[in-house]
Order: structure tokens, then C-alpha cells, then sequence
């Protein structure tokens, strides 16, 4: 059956196949295509589960060395790369890349060419008078809900994007960009459109689409972003007040597919495969050949901190030299049937906001009790109460550092967003510069587009 779904998305999603570069997307294609796609429910949701796959398989939700979280692990001081000098990921841990640096534009035109198969969904169950309202509602929903998602890595990555929401190949070839503030109040505008659509909550092993809680956990992370306290509090609150969605309470099952802290995970390409994170991070020889743990990020973890003890792994060397990997995500290979889910939003980061929201408004107890929480179940003692705001900060960002690291990009994001970039990694990495806070835009759609100019400072 999955076979036949997924043959059915590679014809649903043949309309903008060939779209090799972001202003390409939007040519016009077949109608009669579009026609058979969204001319029954299943073959429309079968148009969305190919999104899905897309998503899972590359860009910046993908856990396979390709994903970004991979790369952007590597660029600051998560991992190491022992890959080829030439290979993406050391590219970026060297901070040799530059706007021609193939990730970069694969990067970009994934993610927009991804946004392009959204849209056609969007339009395509907009358009469609054969497509039961429930499915058009729920297929909407989600449409909406990946688009802001994706266009917020993008904001966050690139600074000043294009926000892309049709399919017009004439208004996409020459569209301009839109300030980081921009993005946020369209991915915003997004997200509150699709979150009434969206159903409410799933059981624990299928939260494999966004819900309502999904979109209130991007809600709340954009709202700690901009600094709007109130909006964070109010959105993590309609998260971690869901009977359903309660962090799990055992580290080692925290990724496993039935984890009552999922949000919203993305499946594995067949019933028997588990995720591309144990593939990629899990040692099984050593010296590695693609990357591992930095020694000086696992030397940071506080003494009794269970998490160093669960979710990080080691392998020793023939030479009796050890290496560190993420063990988040316990399984290599195949099993059974899959045991374990990629997961993309959990509740413990809506702890992590609301403690920073509290913090922000002064209700420092209030703080202490979030962080604690997360602590707790790391077998840390209690933080006691404080009303100095450097420290219970300087407390938020272990915590985060700890909880969240290699989950894509957290890491990077949470150094910018606290003013921490500059000085953390020009310790880490003397050549580290200023402007390595944004990543180029890809060389040749500026070429291509020139209403993208200019090109971020510094490159």
C-alpha cells in the first residue's frame, strides 16, 4: 500500500519536478494533472504525503547528512566534521563557504521548491469541488502550517527571504524579499489561518502531521523570538496544559515514535526503517567519517546530568582514542517495524519558552518551576529561587543547550537569538566573523533574480 502511495505522490508532485532553481518554480504545467490529482480524497492526500517524504529526505527538516541540522550542528559547536575537506558538512565547520558553496543553494532552492509543492496543494484543494470539505480543510491546514514553518528556517537562516504563497510562475520569477519581521507576521498570519483548520490532537505513535498543538508550539516560538512574552506564555500554555502532550518521563523513551512529549514527527520512508539521525550520528567504527560530538560540548554537560548519560554515545578507537555521537535516537538500522519516529516539535521547548517568558515579566519563581521541571527529569538538583536575570538566563541557555542540541538548528538560532553568537564561536573558531550569523544568498539566484539583492554583508 505504501508502495502504491508513494508512486501515486511521484505523480502528483510531477507537476513542478523540474524545478532546478527557486525562480524556476512556477512554470505553468499540465492542468489535466492537477486535475487527477485532486479530483478524490485519497489522491490528495497522497499529493500531501509526498510533501512529507520530501521533507523527511532533504532541507532543513531532513535528519540525513544532508538536513541541516547536520550542518548547522557542525557550523557552530555541536559537532565535528571528520568528513572530506570538500564535503558539505566541513565546508561549513571550516567557514569556507561562501555564496557559490553548494549547500547553500541547495539549502535554498530545497526549501523553495518544497514551499512551490505546498502551494500547488494549497491551490489545488482550494480549486477542487470534488474533494470532501473535511480533507480540503485538513489538507489546507496543513499546507499553511509547513509553509510559515519553512519560510521561518528560511528568515532565520538567510535574513530578508522571499514569502512565496502561490504558484504564479510570472509574480515568482521576479519576486523581492521581505524583511525577517516581515516573515514573521506572514508566517504568523499562516499559522493562525491554518490552526483552526488543523485537527486538535493525535494519540501518542501517529502525531505524524501537524495538529493545533503544532501550530501553537511555532506560535510560541516565533513569540520568544520577537519578544512577545504574552504571546509565548499564552501559546506554550495551550501546549503544555493538553492532557495528551506531557513531557515524557523517561530520557530513553523521549524519542521513541509513541513518546507523549511528540508533537509532530515525520514517519520513516517504510514500516520497518526507524530515522535517518540513528543512521547518521550513531558510531558503529571508529575514528568517524562523517562527524561526531565536540569533546568540549560533551565536557559541558553539569556532573549527574542524565542526559550525557542517555543521549550521548561513544565509541574508542583501535588507537584507544574515544569519540562522542548523539544517542538520541537509539536505532541503526532496520528493525521489525519502526520503533522510532524523527521528532520535530516536543513539549519540553515550550517549557524552555515559557520559563523565558516568566523570566522576561519577572515572575522568577514561576521560571525556576519550568526549568526545574526539565532538570528534574534530568536528575539535576533544584535551582533555587533568584531574582537576578543574568543568571536564571545563563541557566535558560544550558538548559536549552543540553535538552535541544543536533535537533535542527536549535543550537545556532538560540545563540543568535540570546546575543551569544559572536562570543561563543570566535572562542571556538578564530575565524569566525560577525556576518556568519547569516548565510549567503545563493549566487545564481541572484543572477537569476535580481530583485533578491543584495547579497547579506560581508559576502
Amino acid at each position: 500500500m505504501k508502495n502504491t502511495i508513494l508512486s501515486i505522490c511521484a505523480m502528483a508532485l510531477s507537476m513542478c519536478h523540474n524545478c532546478d532553481d527557486f525562480t524556476d518554480v512556477g512554470l505553468p504545467k499540465s492542468q489535466v494533472t492537477r486535475d487527477v490529482v485532486f479530483k478524490d480524497d485519497e489522491l490528495a492526500k497522497s499529493a500531501m504525503a509526498g510533501v512529507y517524504r520530501s521533507l523527511e529526505e532533504t532541507g532543513f527538516l531532513s535528519g540525513s547528512q544532508n538536513g541541516a541540522q547536520v550542518v548547522l550542528g557542525a557550523y557552530v559547536d555541536e559537532l565535528q566534521s571528520y568528513a572530506l575537506a570538500t564535503s558539505d558538512v566541513s565546508v561549513f565547520y571550516t567557514l569556507s563557504h561562501n555564496a557559490s558553496s553548494n549547500k547553500v543553494s541547495t539549502l535554498w532552492t530545497t526549501s523553495f521548491t518544497q514551499i512551490y509543492y505546498i502551494n500547488s496543494v494549497i491551490e489545488g484543494v482550494e480549486n477542487s469541488n470534488q474533494i470532501s470539505a473535511s480533507v480540503k480543510n485538513r489538507l489546507k491546514g496543513e499546507g499553511l502550517f509547513l509553509r510559515g514553518l519553512l519560510h521561518l528556517y528560511l528568515a532565520q537562516t538567510f535574513g530578508s527571504v522571499p514569502y512565496v504563497d502561490s504558484t504564479d510562475y510570472e509574480v515568482n520569477q521576479s519576486i523581492g524579499k521581505s524583511s525577517v519581521a516581515e516573515v514573521f507576521a506572514k508566517c504568523k498570519a499562516d499559522l493562525l489561518v491554518a490552526e483552526p483548520l488543523l485537527t486538535a490532537t493525535l494519540p501518542k505513535g501517529s502525531r505524524v502531521y501537524p495538529t493545533k498543538m503544532a501550530a501553537y508550539a511555532i506560535l510560541a516560538r516565533i513569540a520568544c523570538y520577537e519578544k512577545d512574552w504574552d504571546a509565548a506564555l499564552r501559546y506554550s500554555d495551550l501546549v503544555i496544559n493538553q492532557a495528551q502532550y506531557q513531557m515524557e518521563p523517561e530520557l530513553n523513551k523521549v524519542f521513541l515514535k509513541d513518546s507523549s512529549s511528540s508533537i509532530w514527527q515525520l514517519l520513516p520512508f517504510n514500516a520497518v526503517y526507524n530515522t535517518y539521525q540513528g543512521n547518521v550520528f550513531i558510531l558503529n567504527t571508529a575514528p568517524p567519517t562523517n562527524v561526531a560530538l565536540r569533546q568540549d560540548f560533551v565536557a559541558c554537560f553539569e556532573a549527574g546530568d542524565a542526559r550525557r548519560a542517555s543521549w550521548v554515545g561513544q565509541r574508542n578507537s583501535s588507537q584507544n582514542q574515544t569519540f562522542y555521537y548523539p544517542f538520541k535516537y537509539k536505532q541503526y538500522s532496520t528493525s521489525t517495524s519502526s520503533l522510532e519516529y524523527s521528532v520535530v516539535l516536543r513539549v519540553e521547548e515550550l517549557y524552555l519558552i515559557r520559563a523565558e517568558a516568566y523570566m522576561m515579566k519577572g515572575q522568577y519563581a514561576l521560571a525556576l518551576n519550568d526549568l526545574n521541571a526539565i532538570r528534574g527529569r534530568a536528575g539535576l538538583p533544584t535551582l533555587t529561587s533568584t531574582g537576578d536575570a543574568v543568571v536564571l538566563t545563563s541557566a535558560l541557555v544550558r538548559e536549552r543547550r543540553s535538552e535541544l542540541f543536533t535537533e535542527f538548528g536549535h543550537r545556532f538560532y538560540d545563540l543568535k537569538h540570546y546575543g551569544l553568537l559572536d562570543e561563543v564561536m570566535s572562542a571556538m573558531k578564530p575565524a569566525w566573523r560577525t556576518h556568519f550569523g547569516l548565510l549567503p544568498l545563493p549566487e545564481k539566484e541572484l543572477l537569476l533574480n535580481s530583485n533578491l539583492n543584495p547579497q547579506n554583508n560581508g559576502y
